[in-house]
Parts: C-alpha cells; sequence; structure tokens
C-alpha cells in the first residue's frame, strides 16, 4: 500500500514533471570582516544569481536569505535556519550560493548537507563560481574536488580565527583600545578613527537619561518621555544620524532594556570593558561569556559624558531595583507563572490589528463565583508600553486557540472535500492550460518564422535592385516592431506557463502539508506553524488570520465557482 506522501506524487505526466520550474532560494553572506565593495559583497553575490536563473529555464528565485556579518565557521544563522525551514515546508527546493565559501566554511557539516542532507530532501544545490549543480549527472565526479575545496576553506578560516585571536589577546593583556562592532550611544569615531569621541547631539540624551534616573524616575517613564518628545532610539540613530524624528521616519519606542545597558556601561565615564565573550573556532570553542574578573577594563580611554560620582549612584540604584524585585519574585507567584507560560506556540504570528505590534503574553485575571481566577491572554505591546498610543485589545490564549482550531479544521475539511477533485478535474485543467498555451506559443512561433521569411525575400530584393531603399526600410521597421510584438508575446506566454507549473506546485504541497497535521484533537505547535502565516487581533477581538497557501485556497474557489457556473 502506497503511503500517503505519495498519494499526490503523480498529479502530471512524466514530461511536465521533468519541466518543472525549481522554485529557488538565494542564500548570501557576508562575514563581519570582509569588504562590503568588493567580489563577495551582497550585491555582486545577488547579481550573479539573478543573472544565472535568468539563463536557466527551469529556475525562479522566489526568496531570497541573507547573513549580512555572519561568520561561515558554523551554521547557526538566521537566514540559514530560516531557509532550511522552508526546504522543510516544502516552500523552496533549490538552494543557489555564490560560491561554496557563502555556503559555510566548515567542512565535516558542509559535505554533509551538500551529499546528505539535501539529496535526503530532493533539494537542487548550485554554487555558481564553482560550477556545480546537483541535478546535473557529470557533476558527481566533482563531489572529491567540492570536498577538498570546503576543506580549504576550513583550514583558511582556523588560521584567520587563530592570528585574529591572537591579535586581539595582545591587544587585552597591553590594555591597547580597539572599537567595538557597534559605536556606544552618544559617541562617535574621532577623525584619526582611533578612539571615542563625544558625539554631542546623542550625549545630551544619555546626560538626561542619567539625570532622570538619578532622581528616582522610573526606566519606564523614561521611555515614555523620550517617545512623547519624539526621540529616535539608538539603532534608529545610527541608521537616520538624527537624535529625533525627521520626515519620513517610524517613531518607535525606547526599550527599557536598551535604557538599562546605557545606565550600567562604563563607557560613559570614560572606561571600556573588553574581553567580556570569548570564541575560538580554531580551537572549537563557542561564544561564552567570561567571568567578571577576567574581564579587561580599559580606564581613561576617552572623554567621558558624566562624573564617576552621577554613575556610582545611578549603579547603587540599579542594584537596589533588582534586589527588591528579586524579593517579589519570591514572594509571588510569577515563578510558578512563568512555567504555564513555557512554549509560546504563536511566537512571531500574533500582532496587533491597529498598530502592527507584537501582541505579548501575559497573566490576566477574570471572576467566576466571586473568586478571581488566572488565565493566560495577549496584550498589544505598544499598549502594554504606552497606554496612550495604542487600545488595549486582549484576548485569551483558551478562546484564541479555539477559533484558529475550527478555521483549521473547517479548511481541512475543505481539503478532504476537494482531495478527488483536485486529483481529476483540477490537474486536467491545469493540463489543458499548459496545452493551450504550448498551442499559442507555436503559433506565434510559425508567425515569427514567415515573417523572418518575408523579411530575407524582400532583403533580396533589395539588395538585386528590384526594391527602393526607402519601401525596404518602411518594410525594415515594421518587421521590427512585430518581430518585438511577437517575442512579447512568447515571454508573456512562458511566465503565465511558469506560473501554472507553480500554482500545481504549490497545491501538491499545500495537499501534503495540511494533511500532515490532520487527526489532532487540538491546537498544536505543528497547525500553527504549518497552517498558520500571520494573525491580526483588532480591539473589539475581531481576528484576521492569513493561512498559509491562502493564494492555494482563493486559486481552488474561483476553480470551483467557475465550473458550476460552467
Amino acid at each position: 500500500m502506497a503511503r500517503t506522501a505519495e498519494r499526490y506524487l503523480d498529479l502530471r505526466p512524466d514530461k511536465e514533471r521533468e519541466e518543472t520550474v525549481c522554485r529557488a532560494g538565494n542564500y548570501l553572506r557576508l562575514s563581519v570582516d570582509s569588504d562590503y565593495t568588493g567580489s563577495d559583497s551582497l550585491e555582486n553575490q545577488r547579481r550573479l544569481a539573478r543573472e544565472y536563473a535568468d539563463r536557466a529555464s527551469d529556475i525562479q528565485i522566489v526568496k531570497e536569505y541573507i547573513d549580512d556579518g555572519k561568520t561561515g565557521t558554523n551554521f547557526e544563522r538566521p537566514a540559514f535556519a530560516r531557509m532550511m525551514a522552508d526546504l522543510r515546508q516544502g516552500e523552496i527546493d533549490c538552494i543557489i550560493v555564490k560560491d561554496l565559501s557563502r555556503f559555510g566554511r566548515a567542512y565535516t557539516e558542509a559535505g554533509s548537507y551538500i551529499e546528505k542532507v539535501f539529496p535526503f530532501l530532493g533539494v537542487r544545490f548550485i554554487s555558481i563560481v564553482d560550477r556545480y549543480d546537483s541535478s546535473d549527472p557529470e557533476c558527481d565526479k566533482e563531489l572529491l574536488l567540492l570536498s577538498l575545496k570546503n576543506l580549504m576553506h576550513e583550514m583558511y578560516a582556523k588560521d584567520i580565527s587563530k592570528k585574529v585571536g591572537s591579535i586581539y589577546k595582545i591587544k587585552q593583556e597591553k590594555k591597547v583600545f580597539y572599537r567595538s562592532s557597534t559605536l556606544p550611544y552618544g559617541y562617535k569615531m574621532d577623525q584619526a578613527g582611533k578612539n571615542y569621541c563625544i558625539d554631542e547631539p546623542a550625549a545630551e540624551i544619555v546626560r538626561e537619561i542619567f539625570a532622570q534616573y538619578r532622581k528616582g524616575t522610573s526606566k519606564y517613564v523614561i521611555c515614555q518621555q523620550l517617545f512623547e518628545r519624539q526621540v529616535l532610539t539608538p539603532a534608529q540613530y545610527r541608521k537616520t544620524g538624527r537624535v529625533f524624528r525627521g520626515d519620513g521616519d517610524e517613531l518607535k519606542i525606547w526599550h527599557a532594556s536598551s535604557l538599562e545597558r546605557i545606565l550600567k556601561n562604563p563607557v560613559y565615564i570614560g572606561n571600556v570593558l573588553r574581553h567580556k565573550t570569548e570564541q575560538s573556532f580554531f580551537e572549537g570553542k563557542k561564544s561564552s561569556a567570561v567571568p567578571d574578573e577576567e574581564r579587561v577594563l580599559i580606564t581613561e580611554n576617552h572623554p567621558a559624558l558624566i562624573s564617576a560620582e552621577v554613575f556610582e549612584e545611578v549603579q547603587d540604584r540599579l542594584g537596589c531595583m533588582r534586589e527588591e524585585y528579586a524579593g517579589y519574585r519570591s514572594r509571588s507567584d510569577v515563578v510558578k507563572e512563568s512555567k504555564v507560560f513555557e512554549g509560546n506556540i504563536f511566537q512571531g504570528k500574533l500582532f496587533c490589528g491597529k498598530c502592527g505590534a507584537n501582541m505579548i503574553r501575559r497573566v490576566g485575571y477574570h471572576h467566576v463565583d466571586g473568586q478571581e481566577v488566572r488565565h493566560k491572554e495577549y496584550m498589544c505591546d505598544t499598549y502594554n508600553r504606552l497606554p496612550a498610543k495604542c487600545s488595549p485589545g486582549r484576548i485569551e490564549e483558551k478562546e484564541l486557540c479555539a477559533i484558529l482550531y475550527a478555521a483549521i479544521r473547517k479548511h481541512l475539511s475543505l481539503i478532504k472535500g476537494m482531495k478527488k477533485l483536485v486529483e481529476r478535474d483540477v490537474r486536467y485543467s491545469f493540463e489543458a492550460r499548459m496545452q493551450k498555451l504550448e498551442g499559442e506559443k507555436q503559433r506565434i512561433r510559425n508567425c515569427k518564422a514567415i515573417t523572418e521569411q518575408e523579411y530575407l525575400e524582400k532583403y533580396a530584393r533589395y539588395t538585386a535592385g528590384t526594391s527602393s531603399r526607402e519601401t525596404f526600410q518602411e518594410f525594415r521597421r515594421v518587421y521590427l516592431e512585430k518581430m518585438n510584438s511577437y517575442q512579447e508575446q512568447l515571454e508573456e506566454l512562458d511566465a503565465e506557463g511558469k506560473k501554472v507549473k507553480r500554482n500545481i506546485a504549490s497545491i501538491k504541497n499545500m495537499f501534503l502539508t495540511w494533511s500532515a497535521v490532520d487527526g489532532g484533537r487540538k491546537l498544536t505547535e505543528d497547525m500553527v506553524n504549518s497552517c498558520i502565516e500571520r494573525i491580526d487581533v483588532f480591539p473589539d477581538k475581531r481576528l484576521e488570520v492569513k493561512l498559509r497557501y491562502h493564494d492555494c485556497f482563493d486559486l481552488l474557489e474561483k476553480w470551483v465557482e467557475g465550473e458550476k457556473e460552467a
């Protein structure tokens, strides 16, 4: 008996399966210390991939994954993780990279992905510069060369890691200043590029933050004041160079955690704390925090923004606040509640419909028979931090799960009801459309051939002197217009043909993905990840749910309506 996953694999004839367009993901990576304008720049990697896809008739780039400033010595990269998730979900079935060094410099892991993981998942892997395409049988002979090149990349990375690590260690021992990857808010590099100097516009904001907190203002109130004054966050300031909001700038709310990092940073009294984390690729050590006693403090390195006395007072208050909070936690049931909230299945998918902010998970209370009962609920993060800027839209997790489970069950029933229809009628409809497109393309090719033959005849008459130059030039102008028109029509038909093929593949993937979660008795994380793309919650508890493969549902519904009318 055939496995369930194989029931949908033969929806198309063999010839059409061979011509299936690969839905490719373009993977780009740039290291922290890479030359942003060189051959490995993101733009150059993007251009090479697009040119390669344009030349290939069976590849279409549908997604792009960028790990900017990420090392290739391991595969713990955000964009790479997203790409692998999309591969497993069937959203892409091909990976394109500029060369193997962009994919990764770790020989063992890279070889495992290319020679084991990708073939198992049925994924096509293309390395442009290395002229490697896993779908080409002749490339199998180059796997040994591929592995050797990966080994060379890893050895190079380890050698560079050792040299760079040695340089940093010498500087730390001698307490020589070197800049961090991100400049502290309120400072900039001096003209020589060798040390920090005061960036006065941002420095004034830093002084105000210290002054407000020193006199007893809470971090949350300071954040609200900064928002009301339209002060851009440090991340926005680094991008725009503006302290206050300008035309076209999005005004974001400061986080209390960002404020605390500023208040705790000794850089504002002229000191620099280095060697806070430690990592060694050539020794196989991952990044980890260094104990306080092993960290390196460089004192009086640059001009201070605040006095040492103010900084010490602020540290004392921060310490007292931490002790008070620790006491509160020991006396309350917060610890118990944190265990209740382990595993948020809506992480990254639940948003406020009014302001677009994330919905945060929290404890809510309601009364039952005169008793206060706790429940889990979601609230707009903007309202939680700045109530005046959004509405108190809340929804209980239990209620949300019930609504989404009912919606998923409804669409699963729809899929079951349409299974035979898709396997039979929709497949024939797509095949008929492809045949019609191919017939139209052949008609245009015939017209092109006739027009070209006519051109050759006119040209022969012109060269023989039986036709005037003016007559031939006019005919040539009309001929070029016709040929351009034919070419445009062929390109449009090719694009439509690719769209039809993508629709077939998407519908097949939709059936496989949704059918995999059938049978669940309650809403699970797998259901949410497989079936839901985004959820917007409005203040009146109205939900807007965007399902995964919603385009396929729309396509099938339109097709069914068209069949009913016919």
